[in-house]
């Protein structure tokens, strides 16, 4: 065999040239692989809840046209300026929503996201109308409560019954109290809100019946009350819900578009007492927060408050209020560029935006911080419950 017959062999022999190495090969097979990975993934649903943040709104502006405050005209008011925005955050996960193995996959890696087990947000048999209805109450309630604190703020008086909401099950009250009786005193002395019950209560031994009067279909009535401890917190308890009957002296209304919730509480009272009192509470700055709020000024706690400082910051908010309850995640998650200031009441909340709006740079005055708060109460700070 000649040598150009054994090349011509070798070359029919050999398989035909694709263009492609090895390397190459291995690389578009992995591609392919985590394509199906992939694919795979957003087929599949998990267990879980995924915080993102929200859009933020100015409680001093207006939501689809329609302002945030609005005032009976009978209420002198005076103009506004700058923002007091609200935060908001949305929900992935909930009652006919789902949470991809693949949203989670990517939740995991974004710092401004929060994934828990749903569980710990929504019982198993919530629908998405019940939630719903839920947030419109809370907000509803939320509202009004902002409403009491600024007109009490402005030296408005507003009266307000306590009444019995709810009467729990096999609790010590249960067969005792009745639902919308109205508690006028304990032990003795005059109750005013929902807040002195509690606190007299708690002068009453676990166990000891606390006297009450209440006004019940019309008529006073006095009653021993048996009480207990409650295990989870040692406090002095009787198994009831209470609520506040306002007797408005003016018609205050907000509206929130579709948002629910009652975090907005804070920011609706501010945004009310900034427009019945005269000057600009903010004097042109933005500033941003988040917390419930009660007819007593009390700020409390939410959920989502990483969600919420990232929104904030982002809308260009400097200063942020937060609830004193929501420290230990504020310090573990505060966004750079934002300055958050822990609150515990409206009036404190207040002089934080009166103080810090003075200044050219709000940044620069000398406020409390949340690792302060932790500092001060150690082990005991509180959290979100």
């Amino acid at each position: 065999m000649s040598e150009s017959e054994a090349t011509d062999t070798r070359a029919e022999a050999a398989p035909p040239h694709t263009g492609v190495n090895r390397w190459a090969a291995v690389a578009i097979v992995g591609t392919i692989l985590v394509v199906l990975a992939a694919a795979a993934l957003n087929w599949v649903t998990v267990d879980r809840v995924i915080y993102r943040p929200g859009p933020v709104y100015d409680t001093l502006g207006a939501i689809d046209d329609t302002n945030v405050v609005q005032m009976d005209e009978d209420l002198e008011t005076y103009p506004t300026d700058g923002e007091l925005y609200f935060t908001t955050i949305r929900l992935q996960g909930g009652p006919g929503d789902s949470v991809t193995a693949w949203d989670w996959l990517m939740a995991e890696f974004d710092s401004s996201l929060t994934v828990v087990p749903r569980s710990q947000v929504f019982p198993d048999d919530v629908t998405a109308e019940e939630v719903k209805e839920q947030n419109v109450s809370l907000m509803q309630h939320s509202q009004q409560d902002a409403a009491v604190v600024a007109l009490r703020a402005d030296g408005i008086t507003v009266p307000e019954k306590i009444m019995v909401a709810q009467v729990i099950k096999d609790a010590p009250a249960d067969g005792v109290l009745e639902v919308d009786d109205e508690i006028i005193s304990v032990e003795g002395d005059a109750m005013t809100d929902t807040e002195t019950v509690r606190e007299r209560l708690q002068q009453v031994a676990p166990g000891d019946s606390a006297q009450m009067v209440l006004r019940r279909d019309g008529e006073e009535v006095t009653i021993d009350v048996p009480t207990r401890e409650d295990q989870d917190t040692g406090r002095t308890i009787v198994g009831v819900y209470l609520a506040p009957d306002y007797e408005m002296p003016y018609d205050v209304k907000v509206s929130a578009g579709n948002v629910g919730g009652p975090s907005a509480g804070l920011m609706f009272a501010l945004a009310i007492y900034d427009t019945i009192t005269p000057g600009y509470l903010t004097e042109g700055k933005a500033f941003a927060g988040t917390g419930t709020i009660s007819g007593n000024g009390s700020v409390g706690p939410i959920g989502g408050i990483t969600q919420k400082m990232v929104a904030a910051r982002d809308a260009g908010a400097q200063i942020f209020l937060a609830p004193v309850g929501n420290c230990r995640e504020v310090v573990d998650h505060q966004p750079s560029g934002l300055v958050v200031v822990p609150v515990s009441t409206f009036e404190e909340a207040k002089e934080y935006v009166e103080e810090t709006a003075a200044v050219d740079d709000p940044t620069s005055v000398e406020l409390p911080t949340c690792q302060q708060v932790l500092q001060g109460v150690g082990d005991d700070a509180p959290s979100t419950p």
